[in-house]
């Protein structure tokens, strides 16, 4: 597949490591999960878009009618996220007191999950003659955060107590599943879900585009979209990011040689080494040391030694066919993101938020 820049201020960088972020495979996510989904959706889009840039993300589906709102984790996230779409912006998390004027000021609406925070934030909005939008987060069960209810009368009536709030205006109602693919455990949720909120008239949500699928959501408004959107641990779905390095240097060296520091892994024969310019600042787990595999002109190569702060090293044997300046895959269709989190034992959110780090991102789409 060929690629070409798409034209944004990210194009443009000065060295020889770089994400790819492919906007028709976003795009095509998008569409293939509202059909799955059926429902209006709530793309969340924190931690910087899951590393692959909230800004560019939101501009670039800001047109799409299915894109009910976007959803990040803090104020700090909605405020940057502000600046690139009038969309509907929600934060997730808890926001401290202090930050309820901005959060009026630049209309992004707040989750709210006690009812101290809601006389506190509906007294701040009367002081500045506004109206602030809220949503109601409800705990099922997660026990992270949100209203803690024995019985759903309870939470029927904080729900009228804080509709009576005149400053204030609820948005939605919803809660998180904290295992989206155990139907039975999903099922619990969602009973305790629609009986604490049986007969109330605002929007509910409580389901990721993967736990859609599983339950049935006939009963609520919206989706919320995440790590799905960016093509990661759906087979049906492609991945939007790929992490590209040129080979910046290459060294022959003799047998029992050792590459990089404390000497974890020696040459067995003569053999050249290839340095690429990027390392764990970059977001590559030290701990894949010696586990990983590039690709470069139609093969694999192997990484040695221990992966330094801003470089590393792989083995290419006596191949004549690689050269400085040639491009090399390190995630990507040949060697899909899911491979590091098995190695490590992880998921593929950690990993790639983390290559957020430092390195520039190139928007690209299908010749």
């Amino acid at each position: 597949m060929q690629v070409r820049p798409a034209i944004t201020s990210n194009a443009r960088f000065h060295r020889d490591a770089w994400l790819e972020i492919n906007l028709d495979h976003l795009e095509s996510n998008l569409q293939t999960i509202y059909q799955q989904a059926k429902k209006p959706l709530i793309l969340v889009l924190k931690a910087d878009a899951y590393g692959h840039g909230a800004g560019v993300i939101a501009n670039m589906l800001d047109s799409y009618s299915m894109v009910h709102a976007y959803a990040v984790a803090n104020i700090d996230e909605a405020i940057n996220l502000r600046q690139s779409t009038e969309k509907k912006i929600i934060v997730l998390g808890i926001t401290p007191e202090w930050s309820y004027n901005v959060a009026i000021e630049k209309n992004i609406e707040l989750t709210i999950a006690d009812e101290k925070s809601a006389e506190k934030l509906n007294r701040i909005a009367f002081d500045l003659s506004k109206v602030a939008k809220i949503h109601l987060k409800l705990d099922t069960g997660m026990n992270r955060i949100g209203f803690k209810v024995e019985k759903p009368e309870e939470f029927r009536e904080i729900i009228r107590r804080v509709d009576m709030l005149f400053n204030l205006k609820i948005q939605s109602i919803f809660s998180h599943y904290s295992a989206s693919e155990d139907v039975q455990l999903c099922s619990v949720q969602t009973t305790r879900f629609i009986n604490a909120t049986d007969n109330i008239n605002f929007p509910r949500h409580i389901a990721s585009s993967k736990a859609a699928r599983l339950i049935n959501q006939d009963p609520f408004d919206y989706v919320r979209v995440g790590i799905e959107l960016f093509g990661l641990d759906n087979p049906i779905l492609k991945p939007v990011m790929s992490l590209h390095a040129r080979v910046v240097f290459i060294k022959q060296i003799g047998p029992g040689e050792a590459v990089s520091y404390n000497g974890t892994w020696s040459t067995k024969r003569t053999t050249k080494i290839v340095t690429l310019p990027l390392g764990y600042a970059d977001g590559i787990p030290r701990a894949l040391s010696n586990r990983i595999k590039a690709y470069v002109n139609e093969s694999f190569i192997s990484q040695v030694g221990l992966i330094t702060m801003d470089q590393i090293m792989f083995d290419i044997g006596d191949t004549e066919e690689i050269k400085i300046g040639d491009q090399v895959e390190l995630i990507g269709p040949h060697l899909p993101l899911k491979e590091w989190a098995k190695l490590l034992n992880t998921i593929s959110y950690e990993l790639v938020t983390s290559l957020n780090l430092r390195l520039p991102k190139v928007y690209t789409r299908d010749l």
